[in-house]
């Protein structure tokens, strides 16, 4: 699904369920590893500079058409109580009762499904997977203090 896609089903959700119509931008981000989605909002000196809804590249690639909409529906919704001023976060109150009202998952309801890469220590030979590419550059392994040899991909779920 691409931006366009994400663009037109917003709309459609915010106008729906709150009759707000969408004014920021949905960006897809390859550098998304450890979120599906997020509504973000940027500040410089205290004043709002920008706010846009960002969704993973590898989370929509990998998942299905039921669950990207879901997470993008999440989204909207922080974005339509912020809007609205009323309490946007994740552990408001009043934003989980709307989840709630409308069928939409909690936040972490979904396991991350993608590519990972895989370590293995030089000394000990521990292995393991992160969704960060370059982890043997800047760590040493807990168990013997060596140095990690990156490995390859492998498929995350």
């Amino acid at each position: 699904m691409n931006s366009d896609g994400l663009h037109s089903y917003a709309r459609k959700f915010l106008a729906e369920n709150f009759g707000l119509t969408l004014e920021i931008p949905i960006r897809i981000s390859k550098r998304m590893k450890s979120k599906l989605g997020a509504f973000q909002i940027k500040y410089q000196k205290q004043q709002v500079v920008s706010k846009e809804i960002v969704m993973s590249h590898t989370f929509l690639v990998n998942n299905s058409r039921e669950i990207i909409l879901d997470v993008l529906y999440h989204e909207c919704v922080h974005y339509a109580l912020y809007t609205l001023k009323k309490p946007y976060r994740d552990s408001d109150r009043e934003f989980t009762e709307t989840l709630e009202r409308l069928g939409i998952a909690k936040t972490r309801s979904y396991k991350y499904k993608g590519q990972a890469y895989l370590y293995e220590c030089r000394k000990c030979s521990y292995q393991f997977t992160k969704r960060v590419k370059g982890y043997n550059k800047r760590y040493i392994c807990r168990h013997c203090r060596g140095k990690f040899t990156y490995k390859g991909t492998v498929a995350a779920s």
